[in-house]
């Protein structure tokens, strides 16, 4: 075992990257969208009118396009003179601008690189030091929201189309190949085969297929997948008694496209992809009206699982007063809530306050002070909501995790933002409808701009983008200080993010994964063990408004050890959770002291890398865990008899 120290082996910056005066001298050409490169406050306004023309939101009203722009000008001139390389003293130039915020987060131990630290619009933020400054660049793509690119550039990041060296970036869904592309120090807003949540049909397959036995699996209204199980389906139909209200859906679309309420059998098409799911003909309504809620869940790891929910979100009602009768069936303005559809309507209306009680789009917080009005336990009614996101994201981890093992080759690649569509019957129950892995950051609206700002902040803190390795030398000594850092850690350390396990820590893995207890997981804690736990106390503290639901001590944490494939790091998170959940400072101080003795950088000299497991390994492993079921059961039988 050797211990692995930060910074580039041999004293030079990773390839594609500039250092010192040569990224001021020699720009790269037609890939960054920066105004850097242009020292003096009319080019730097010139330069940020270009970023403005170059990167529009055909979503946003031009008003607050013209406003952010103006906005983002008046930053890059406070940043450029902190930073103009003809100024003799930037330090005493800084020391002006002390009383704002810091641009890092550090973390809560020792030998852990700081994070960079988000804020909102009506925050002021010290500029980041030059050297930093180069180092960071954001890819955007076509369907970057607006909120992520004035978010990131707030906080020091150019914007770039092209070019392999970037930090971040917010897309599309990538074929899983196209993952192993993915350098050591970028983040991508995706995880391999997460389709398997937002595809209805890969959905549904899941739930099925891990949501029998002591799971059970979320509340999902039946559905059948054509053509498939067009047999099931129609002696499901007949069963059910007149009138017969059933929805069709296309297996991977999304806003609402190709969805039908039908009532007669030959509405149905019996050759094409579809879904046909059982309608919920009596849903909760106000004033008349259905509606959804959508709730945003953030997954940070599917090994180990880490999940946390946005308390706010949105509720989405649909434009017409709800019916059931047969012919009003068609009228997608009344039996769909998408605000893609329904903004279409001639009778739809805008909230003007994310706090008010009116319109077709209200936040989630102003919903719960509406039925809190009405006497509903709303506390109680968002817990259930919570589990049906839990058991979702348990019924379909084990696919995502083969995926993401096979083809990404750092933890630190990946997180995922998931849009969760909930419906609530007449009696509050809530229903998953599906999910979306690439939910709306559009803020047109106001009740948009409020929730959304909010989770886009406190999402990009708590995933942690660190500095990527940069050469030592570029940085000055006494502006680190005056930043509260150091350059002994101030650039990730890849070493905290590896896959790679000893031939010791392996066989840990495979014990705990097999035992149905965790008694004496925590009394010696690997390397690899304190790195996991490093990395999960760092987070909560990053959470701001999220709220985090797994890891957990309580009954979800066990709902995750109950399936038929154990995996080592939901067992340690969920120990740890149980003996440090309510003495939380006890445990962070036991990681201060290790991460004090340098435990967490110790690297295994042969490492051994996880296996992806296949279904076959999996079913091996559920006889094994059945195995020992059994055994204890006949233990515990002897014991009391």
């Amino acid at each position: 075992m050797v211990l692995m120290g930060q910074g580039s082996p041999s004293g030079q910056a990773p390839d594609g990257y500039e250092t010192g005066v040569q990224a001021r001298a020699c720009p790269v050409r037609g890939d960054v969208l920066s105004t850097q490169q242009l020292p003096g406050t009319r080019c730097a306004e010139r330069a940020s009118r270009s970023v403005k023309r170059a990167l529009p939101d055909p979503d946003s009203p031009r008003e607050r396009r013209d406003s952010a722009a103006s906005a983002q000008g008046d930053w890059e001139r406070l940043t450029l003179a902190a930073e103009d390389p003809r100024d003799d003293c930037p330090l005493q130039r800084l020391h002006s601008l002390k009383h704002l915020k810091s641009p890092f987060r550090r973390s809560l131990f020792p030998g852990v690189p700081p994070t960079l630290h988000f804020y909102t619009e009506d925050i002021e933020v010290l500029p980041l030091p030059p050297a930093i400054r180069r180092q960071l660049r954001w890819k955007v793509t076509s369907i970057t929201p607006l909120l992520i690119r004035q978010t990131v550039v707030r906080s020091g990041f150019r914007l770039t189309r092209n070019g392999p060296y970037w930090n971040g970036t917010w897309g599309k869904h990538m074929k899983c190949f196209t993952f192993a592309e993915v350098k050591g120090f970028q983040k991508v807003n995706h995880f391999p085969g997460s389709f398997h949540l937002g595809r209805k049909d890969k959905l549904w397959q899941n739930v099925c297929r891990r949501g029998g036995g002591a799971l059970r699996g979320p509340s999902m209204p039946l559905t059948f997948l054509l053509p498939q199980q067009l047999a099931a389906c129609k002696e499901a139909w007949a069963e059910e008694e007149d009138p017969h209200c059933w929805i069709l859906k296309p297996p991977a679309s999304a806003r609402g496209a190709g969805v039908h309420v039908v009532h007669k059998w030959s509405q149905v098409p019996k050759k094409q992809p579809l879904i046909v799911q059982r309608y919920i003909r009596s849903p909760y309504l106000i004033n008349g009206t259905k509606f959804d809620l959508r709730l945003y869940a953030l997954v940070t790891s599917f090994d180990p699982l880490r999940v946390y929910v946005a308390r706010d979100g949105l509720v989405r009602f649909a434009s017409i007063r709800y019916s059931q009768e047969c012919e009003d069936f068609g009228d997608r303005f009344m039996h769909l809530t998408n605000y893609s559809i329904n903004k279409k309507s001639a009778t739809y209306a805008s909230n003007t306050s994310k706090d008010d009680c009116e319109g077709h789009k209200w936040s989630i917080k102003a919903l719960q002070k509406y039925l809190e009005d009405f006497g509903v336990d709303f506390e109680q009614l968002w817990q259930q909501m919570v589990d049906i996101i839990v058991k979702t994201l348990i019924c379909c981890e084990g696919p995502i995790n083969r995926l993401t093992q096979k083809h990404t080759t750092t933890r630190y690649n990946c997180y995922e933002l998931f849009g969760f569509d909930i419906l609530l019957d007449e009696s509050l129950k809530p229903w998953l409808l599906e999910v979306n892995v690439s939910p709306s950051l559009r803020s047109a609206t106001p009740v948009d701009f409020g929730v959304k700002s909010e989770i886009v902040k406190d999402l990009l803190n708590l995933v942690g983008f660190q500095l990527p390795q940069l050469m030592r030398s570029n940085f000055d000594m006494s502006l680190l200080a005056f930043y509260g850092l150091n350059d002994d850690n101030i650039t990730m350390n890849p070493v905290l993010h590896s896959y790679a396990l000893s031939a010791e820590e392996r066989l840990k893995h495979k014990h705990y994964e097999t035992l149905l207890e965790d008694d004496g997981i925590l009394e010696r804690l690997t390397p690899d063990d304190v790195r996991q736990l490093v990395s999960s106390e760092d987070e909560l503290s990053r959470r701001g408004s999220f709220e985090r639901v797994l890891p957990s001590a309580c009954e979800r944490g066990r709902l995750l050890l109950q399936g038929s494939f154990r995996r080592y790091y939901n067992v340690l998170l969920s120990a740890w959770e149980s003996r440090f959940g309510q003495e939380r400072r006890a445990g962070i101080a036991r990681l201060q002291s290790l991460c004090s003795e340098g435990v967490h950088l110790i690297v295994p000299q042969d490492p051994i890398f996880p296996e992806c497991h296949s279904p076959a390994s999996e079913k091996r492993q559920k006889k094994n865990v059945t195995r020992n079921m059994s055994i204890l059961a006949h233990k515990e039988r002897q014991h009391r008899g």
